[in-house]
């Protein structure tokens, strides 16, 4: 079970995108009908996964490679997330992307908020600087990588793709410049640009008499962020990181959290929870992952509440139980403790936990 997700890890490093499915064949009940209520494992099932990596196809088990085969052929990859019924299967397609990656050109008053906001919200931080004084470990702790050197050198070594997140907030316009001219060069999910309304104008005007089309600047989100008035660097940091996580949605794909794949490989009873399906008001959808392990949570989150405490419980129970045991648990998001609480989103999710042995 491990070594499949070793495979994911190291095909998610090469291409950076791979395609996760997922069978679940129930035992307890006829398949499809709802799980057992909260408290209950009797909606215990077995579980079966593949890889679509650039066409080629990876099972778990090798002796369901014709079932996977033809799954496959008739799956349109451009409308995942998809969760069909097949004969007694439940079987879940997902697009699973490396981790987002945020690159903050810059090193000032703004970036230290950014970078910590970044790390929080899921991203790999990036933080380059042309002053050592201002991009070091002391300063950005939780930056994933720092680079100190010309800002078009910092750039030059990136390995740019267009699930990329730039933020240029440099410390002047020359610089700005560099950096948004060399990012509009590559693929990239998103790039903003700090700076008053006549300069953003300014730089654009310039970009455009040296051949950058009208619809490639309209592409740049400048002025950075969202209206919201800010004014000190931890509300700009704020109001910059509002507008990545609402671009960020409007991209629908999964992730694991940070962490889940150093964890996995460490030697200890694991349990992965995730959320297959989503009717109504939740917190997170279809994708959102947690391991834990018997104390609780690792790393991830299903949304907290009912939902994630229902499944560190049963994560519990399977660790307790056979190798690679599985269930699958329908959440109520509208219990009476959170009808109390006025803590209520009145959706319903359907999770599966898995055991993760050796």
């Amino acid at each position: 079970m491990r070594a499949f997700y070793q495979h994911l890890e190291q095909s998610l490093l090469e291409c950076g995108e791979v395609v996760l499915a997922t069978a679940i064949q129930q035992q307890s009940c006829c398949f499809g009908a709802p799980p057992a209520g909260n408290g209950s494992l009797d909606g215990r099932c077995q579980v079966s996964q593949a890889l679509y990596i650039k066409g080629q196809l990876f099972p778990q088990q090798e002796a369901l490679r014709s079932f996977w085969e033809q799954r496959f052929l008739a799956l349109d990859v451009s409308s995942l997330p998809q969760l069909v019924l097949i004969h007694n299967y439940m079987v879940v397609f997902e697009r699973i992307r490396t981790r987002p990656r945020l690159v903050i050109c810059g090193g000032g008053h703004i970036a230290q908020p950014l970078a910590q906001l970044g790390s929080m919200l899921d991203f790999g931080v990036t933080v380059i600087d042309d002053r050592a004084e201002f991009v070091n470990e002391a300063r950005f702790p939780t930056a994933d990588v720092r680079i100190q050197c010309p800002f078009a050198n910092a750039l030059d070594t990136l390995a740019f793709d267009e699930h990329m997140y730039f933020v240029i907030i440099t410390r002047g316009h020359q610089y700005d410049r560099l950096c948004l001219e060399t990012i509009l060069r590559h693929p990239f999910a998103y790039v903003g640009m700090i700076g008053s309304r006549q300069k953003v104008a300014l730089v654009m005007e310039q970009l455009q008499q040296t051949g950058f089309s009208a619809e490639l600047l309209a592409q740049v989100h400048a002025p950075i962020g969202l209206r919201i008035g800010a004014q000190t660097p931890a509300e700009l940091a704020v109001c910059i990181a509002a507008e990545l996580v609402q671009v960020r949605s409007q991209r629908p794909c999964a992730s694991f959290p940070a962490g889940a794949f150093e964890q996995l490989q460490q030697d200890e009873p694991l349990a992965m929870a995730t959320i297959l399906s989503k009717d109504g008001s939740a917190p997170r959808g279809c994708g959102a992952r947690m391991l834990l392990n018997r104390e609780g949570k690792l790393c991830g989150s299903i949304g907290g509440g009912p939902a994630e405490a229902r499944a560190i419980q049963a994560a519990d129970i399977l660790l307790q139980g056979e190798k690679n045991a599985a269930c699958l648990l329908e959440c109520e998001m509208n219990n009476t403790d959170a009808q109390q609480a006025g803590m209520t989103c009145g959706g319903k999710l359907l999770v599966l936990v898995q055991a993760l042995s050796e």
